[in-house]
């Protein structure tokens, strides 16, 4: 709260302001009260005379500047957010063209001219020190004999009312409550998945999903309704994390331009949401494989006096900065390079994920414990692949499948007790590319060679992830690795969810390779390799090149059906 409340009324200090010795004699403004309201003659619009009235009054006989409630209180029939702001932009725009100062935001002495209009919907509203001798209030022509009763009868305020204090909790929670509706209902729509209003219902079954509202309609409601920079902030941020989760970098991109430019408004603002700007930035830049660009984002975070004790205190910022930088690690133990190094990077990887899975339970967030566990389970069997851990072999490839595969039913079973995960397939993804178990060295094997290997068979699959065995039921496919697959593929091909062009290459790899596997030469393998090589073209080049050198552990005739689809 500003101290606003000790400071002597404006018409007591007019001489003496800054504002008043720069500014020259003005003529006064006739203000006539009673119909046809009229200012210098000219008809006024009565919402923007009320405002201007209640400023004067403010200065002349109250303590504070006028809150943003009081404008809702007065006008409660047609305040909602949009009408309201309409409501102020009219009134500044008949206040130019009438010639008077009134000013917006704590400082009351500052010159009217410079303030940011971006702000001014806000409030609180004040008129300027030297303005307040200018205006003559009259009514039938003549000035009334108690101008104070006058005035509070126009205003509709009592006329033995003490004077107002501003009172900043007050004015919070009168404002309207629109931006936490759709925040919130945007908050669950990007929990389950929902980033847009689905289509019509096609089933009974669907009905309740198709009144969808959309994530990202919501989140740009809730920006419309946002009452500072604050709410503009969660807002935004929260439609930056569903573009990226959408793999959509350009719409990533502009919203954190929108969000950096909030946060540039208002420096001092929540240490929080700065943070998580920052991370979000971190974010975007590993989505486009700038590992560097992704650190130095993380590093401003511990550089920043202000945002620092995040780190320590927030156990939801420490999660997002451990969790990305594990990433960070994994991608680096994955390159090629000195065996020491990338054995250093594994073991960062690992105990970083550690310390987010810890944040995650310390933030009471189940949502993102999931995401971690599963990224422990696959980079464990990873790095245990790749002899980055336990390179003197002390522990057995089973024991550590097993165990890689538990942190994987963990997670799936998290998104299945308690409804996270925005239908995430990369649970799937995973389980099966450690199934596949040790894949053949050799490059473009024969048929016969890659169906000699041993991925581990579904029942020892469902006993490996006790307790955590639920969400793998014979329902949902778990009779074989390949009807596991066409199940998942079945939801994203009958809209029931979307799979991003990623996650359906993954999916298609699997396929080809278990078909290979289980009936050899299939048309379910020739399809797999076609559908591969027609989803291949929308991936950014880096993930291609996983893909063409994942390619090379196949047979020489699919990696031929694969290309030939790409054309």
């Amino acid at each position: 709260m500003s101290d606003t409340a000790a400071t002597p009324r404006a018409a007591d200090t007019a001489p003496a302001s800054a504002a008043a010795s720069a500014t020259p004699a003005a003529p006064a403004l006739v203000v006539r009260l009673d119909a046809p309201q009229k200012i210098d003659g000219r008809p006024a619009r009565y919402q923007s005379l009320w405002l201007l009235m209640r400023v004067y009054y403010a200065a002349r006989y109250e303590t504070a500047p006028v809150s943003l409630a009081s404008l809702k209180v007065r006008f409660g029939q047609t305040a909602i957010a949009g009408d309201l702001r309409m409501l102020i932009s009219r009134a500044f725009s008949d206040f130019a063209r009438w010639g008077v100062a009134v000013g917006w935001g704590d400082d009351r002495q500052m010159d009217v001219r410079l303030l940011p209009t971006r702000g001014r919907g806000k409030g609180p509203f004040w008129l300027a020190p030297h303005e307040t001798s200018r205006i003559e209030v009259t009514i039938g022509g003549t000035t009334p004999a108690d101008s104070r009763r006058a005035i509070a009868t126009f205003l509709g305020l009592p006329h033995d009312a003490a004077p107002e204090t501003r009172t900043p909790a007050l004015d919070y929670v009168m404002q309207d409550i629109a931006f936490w509706h759709h925040l919130t209902l945007g908050k669950r729509d990007m929990q389950d998945g929902v980033f847009f209003a689905p289509p019509p219902a096609a089933s009974p079954g669907e009905l309740r999903r198709a009144h969808r509202t959309g994530a990202i309609p919501s989140f740009h409601a809730a920006q419309v309704c946002a009452v500072d920079d604050v709410q503009l902030g969660i807002a935004l941020l929260a439609e930056t994390i569903v573009w990226r989760r959408m793999g959509d970098a350009l719409r990533t991109k502009q919203t954190l331009a929108t969000l950096a430019a909030t946060f540039g408004a208002t420096p001092s603002g929540s240490p929080t949401l700065r943070a998580m700007h920052w991370i979000v930035q971190g974010w975007q830049a590993y989505a486009l494989r700038d590992e560097a660009g992704a650190l130095a984002h993380l590093q401003r975070i511990s550089d920043d006096a202000s945002l620092a004790p995040c780190l320590l205190y927030n156990p939801r910022i420490r999660f997002e900065s451990r969790n990305l930088q594990a990433l960070l690690h994994k991608s680096h133990a994955a390159r090629n390079g000195p065996m020491p190094a990338r054995a250093q990077s594994a073991a960062d990887a690992l105990a970083a994920f550690s310390d987010a899975l810890q944040a995650a339970f310390e933030a009471d967030s189940i949502e993102l414990a999931q995401h971690v566990a599963a990224n422990i389970g696959l980079s464990l069997w990873l790095f245990w692949q790749s002899a980055l851990i336990d390179p003197g072999r002390r522990l057995a490839a089973a024991d550590v499948q097993r165990q890689a595969l538990r942190w994987i039913g963990l997670s799936e079973w998290i998104c299945d007790r308690f409804g996270v995960g925005g239908n995430s397939v990369w649970n799937t993804v995973f389980l099966l590319r450690i199934a596949r178990g040790a894949v053949p060295v050799r490059r473009a094997p024969d048929l016969e060679t890659l169906r000699a290997s041993t991925p581990l068979a579904v029942d020892a699959f469902l006993d490996a992830v006790q307790p955590f065995g639920a969400p793998f039921s014979r329902a949902k496919g778990f009779l074989r690795w390949t009807d596991v697959i066409m199940t998942t593929l079945a939801d994203h091909e009958e809209g029931r969810v979307r799979f991003e062009p990623l996650q359906l290459a993954n999916l298609w790899f699997e396929m080809l390779w278990f078909a290979l596997h289980q009936d050899g030469d299939s048309p379910q393998a020739l399809h797999a390799a076609q559908s591969l090589g027609r989803v291949l073209p929308m991936l950014p080049p880096p993930d291609r090149r996983f893909f063409r050198d994942a390619l090379r552990l196949m047979p020489r005739e699919f990696q031929r059906e694969v290309r030939l689809a790409q054309q």
